[in-house]
């Protein structure tokens, strides 16, 4: 195997959740700037000090408490939903500190989970970048910088009397500009960031019933742009959000058309997590899925596929010989980064093919331990593509040797057929 770090720079995609998380950020620092005059009525100046107080616990939400640092986004469209309250409220009931706190734990909460974001995903290309990636970022730290200081700045000069409080309800402009940066906030945020307010929702979900864990080299520090395939076993229906979890990153998951074409989820799978349909056949001709990775590796993107292209039936069998679709994929994009992740405790779950059908007769589960092991990004090297079955089994190896990382018992390598067996998909990994 080779390093990925070896391999011929990709394409990046574009990052539409950090340019969402920034104009949502910097627009509710211009709220607080031109919300002064409105807290600045008779002993406003002390509303504002409660509210840069709240403004540091906002901070400290998204900063300590929610450590996907994807995830995290999820927060900023309720937030927005408080901004929304508190300037209407204040509106309509004239000034009270509950309206600049609330104001001020919401503005918190929308710059800590983009600081959040971006820290540990996508600073350096904010930073480094070209064209307006690169303008935004400086225009976004410049508004911050500057209408905190305004922030602070104000109360000061009400103090030293330099300044006059301002009744702000005589102010119909400032009212309408307000109202018109909110309600374009409250909007935006929920459509540029529904994805990541999902997916947090499922989350607090699985964290109920699962208690997820990840060990490996690949377990921190996986590239957080550019394409990368995700390859692994799969033993039960809960598999994609137990790597979803442990994957710093927005995924673009492969999905069997039994579940895809249900009406309540074909709109979030089309719309939402750009889900690539895969048809539930056994035998097929025309395989349009695989193009479709193909084309969302070519935009950057990170593809989550499970290759044995079966979900687990039997205890004898922890894993399936891979199909051809994974050969397919890195042959079209041989310098893609590929993590082999092995998914241990899905077996025997509620949602697992274990003592029956899932969810058929099976109590469902309380904080079950799912571990998965993780290996650092490789690539494959070129002569591996010349025919697929040695790429399938080096690929079933890479995934049995992430199961290594769990400290679980050995399993038997994958071995190439001789040349007097016939080759069956159902061999298990051990044949």
């Amino acid at each position: 195997m080779t390093p990925a770090g070896d391999a011929k720079p990709a394409p990046r995609a574009t990052d539409q959740f950090a340019g969402a998380a920034s104009v949502c950020h910097t627009a509710a620092y211009s709220l607080i700037c031109f919300s002064l005059p409105m807290v600045g009525r008779s002993d406003g100046y002390m509303h504002l000090v409660y509210s840069f107080s709240m403004v540091l616990v906002g901070l400290l939400i998204p900063l300590k408490l929610f450590p996907h640092p994807f995830r995290v986004l999820g927060l900023i469209p309720p937030a927005n939903v408080g901004v929304l309250v508190s300037v209407v409220t204040a509106w309509a009931f004239g000034t009270a500190a509950w309206n600049g706190m609330l104001l001020g734990l919401a503005v918190g909460i929308v710059s800590g989970a983009e600081l959040r974001y971006l820290r540990l995903f996508d600073r350096a290309r904010l930073a480094t970048g070209h064209g307006w990636r690169r303008k935004w970022s400086t225009l976004d730290t410049v508004l911050t910088f500057g209408l905190l200081a305004a922030f602070v700045c104000y109360p000061l000069s009400v103090l030293t009397g330099s300044g006059e409080p301002t009744d702000w309800p005589n102010l119909p402009y400032l009212w309408w500009y307000t109202f018109g940066v909110t309600f374009f906030l409250l909007v935006f945020s929920w459509v540029r960031l529904f994805r990541p307010f999902f997916e947090l929702c499922v989350e607090a979900v699985v964290w109920r019933n699962y208690r997820i864990s990840a060990a490996g080299p690949g377990s921190s520090g996986l590239p957080t742009d550019g394409p990368m395939l995700v390859i692994a076993n799969h033993a039960c229906w809960w598999d994609p959000l137990f790597l979803a979890k442990v994957l710093p990153r927005p995924v673009t998951p492969m999905m069997t058309s039994v579940f895809f074409d249900k009406w309540f989820l074909r709109p979030l799978m089309v719309h939402v997590f750009q889900t690539i349909r895969v048809a539930d056949a056994r035998v097929r001709r025309e395989t349009p899925e695989i193009q479709e990775a193909i084309r969302a590796l070519d935009e950057g993107k990170c593809v989550v596929i499970f290759p044995e292209g079966y979900l687990r039936r039997k205890e004898e069998v922890p894993l399936r010989r891979f199909g051809r679709g994974v050969w397919e994929i890195l042959k079209a994009r041989p310098n893609t980064p590929v993590v082999a992740c092995w998914i241990e405790g899905g077996w025997g779950s509620y949602a697992s093919y274990c003592g029956g059908p899932p969810t058929k007769n099976k109590p469902k589960e309380r904080r079950r331990p799912i571990r998965i092991g993780m290996s650092a990004p490789f690539t494959l090297p070129a002569d591996r593509f010349e025919e697929h079955l040695p790429t399938r089994i080096a690929l079933m190896n890479e995934v049995l040797t992430a199961r290594s990382y769990l400290e679980l018992p050995e399993l038997p390598r994958a071995q190439l057929p001789t040349h007097d067996q016939k080759e069956d998909s159902s061999q298990p990994a051990e044949s």
